[in-house]
């Protein structure tokens, strides 16, 4: 059931643009604001809000989704919160725009929200995609397989709250903290699945640069640059690196959907 529910809840995100507008976390930034009112003195509260409510949310809407409607309850509640995490835009679209170039509002959205600088080249509009690719499907995908509806809410609240106003430093080193956590086995699945969608030997050597000097499993999400840096041609264009990109996070998802499905037929995935 949960190979379907990420089969449907990619396609129905990608063929009806208009969910996107239903992504609306305003209640989960109110929620936090009230944390920092009421726990001004203690630096990790906004972290462990974020660990709290996203389990207690879970728990609380699946008795409810199971209680009144069984199984067939708690698979369109788990298909509407895996849709609701995913995004929040729609990668394959704003990679459109992104091809499409001009001075455009819809296109300088799209370089604003993947945050790509004016100056860059090919490695920076690769780096952009992989770094969406990672927030918007491998993260999302990877923690609803492992945690479930728990485990979407906990690694989107996370990324989002990381983006909220009058954070003080510490709190946010907390969330950081929390965020590399989560980000951790996403980067290695994702680096495994690059080498095996692309060119292992450049994937590799930009693990080998990423981790220079430092312990092998320090992996953070600059090691996307690294890895775009060595598999794009630095001569490319701008729309270079974003198609090479893009191909390239395609045919990782395809990996991690084709081992979704062996797990399934193991046995080891319901």
């Amino acid at each position: 059931m949960t190979i379907l529910i990420v089969l449907l809840g990619l396609l129905l995100s990608h063929l009806v643009p208009p969910l996107a507008r239903r992504r609306n976390f305003g209640w989960f930034a109110r929620l936090i604001g009230l944390v920092r009112v009421w726990s001004a003195d203690r630096t990790w509260a906004p972290a462990a809000a974020v660990v709290i409510v996203a389990p207690s949310i879970a728990v609380a809407a699946s008795a409810i989704a199971v209680g009144f409607f069984g199984t067939p309850g708690w698979f369109m509640l788990a298909l509407a919160v895996f849709i609701y995490t995913l995004g929040p835009r729609d990668l394959d679209h704003d990679v459109q725009l992104l091809l499409a170039g001009g001075n455009n509002p819809a296109y300088l959205t799209a370089r604003r929200v993947m945050r790509i600088r004016h100056d860059a080249g090919s490695d920076g509009a690769a780096a952009a995609v992989l770094h969406a690719a990672q927030t918007r499907w491998f993260g999302i995908l990877f923690w609803f397989v492992t945690l479930g509806i728990a485990g979407a809410l906990l690694y989107r609240l996370t990324r989002l709250s990381l983006h909220l106003p009058g954070l003080s430093p510490e709190q946010s080193a907390w969330l950081l903290r929390l965020r590399l956590v989560l980000d951790w086995p996403v980067l290695v699945l994702m680096l495994i699945s690059a080498g095996l969608g692309g060119d292992l030997d450049r994937v590799r050597q930009a693990w080998r640069v990423h981790v220079a000097g430092r312990s092998g499993w320090a992996i953070r999400d600059d090691v996307l640059d690294e890895t775009a840096a060595l598999i794009v041609d630095p001569a490319g264009s701008f729309e270079d690196g974003v198609t090479t990109g893009h191909h390239l996070v395609w045919r990782m998802l395809l990996i991690w959907l084709v081992v979704l499905s062996l797990l399934l037929i193991a046995g080891w995935l319901s």
